[in-house]
């Protein structure tokens, strides 16, 4: 098992899973999203689990031909990691 997945089993609470979520290459986050969704799913983490389906569709999604993202994904995902994010600071619930 790769580290970074084994600290998501090990991690001490919810903001800490959200921390090490935030901070995964996106390779990973895409190889393994299955894994880390299940692991997310035993820990009842559910905000990690649609972290990883956001951030998955994201990287998936066809760009425009300047690279960018749809208006809509960039905005959605955003927004989403934005609170995320928040959570993972203690900022929000």
């Amino acid at each position: 098992m790769l580290p970074l997945i084994r600290q998501l089993h090990d991690a001490d609470g919810d903001r800490a899973r959200a921390k090490l979520l935030l901070a995964m290459p996106d390779a990973i986050v895409l190889k393994y999203s299955a894994v880390l969704s299940a692991a997310c799913e035993a820990a009842r983490f559910a905000a990690g689990g649609e972290f990883i389906s956001r951030r998955v569709a994201a990287m998936r999604a066809v760009r425009n031909a300047d690279g960018d993202l749809p208006a809509h994904i960039a905005e959605d995902f955003g927004d989403f990691r934005r609170a995320f994010a928040a959570f993972a600071k203690g900022d929000a619930a």
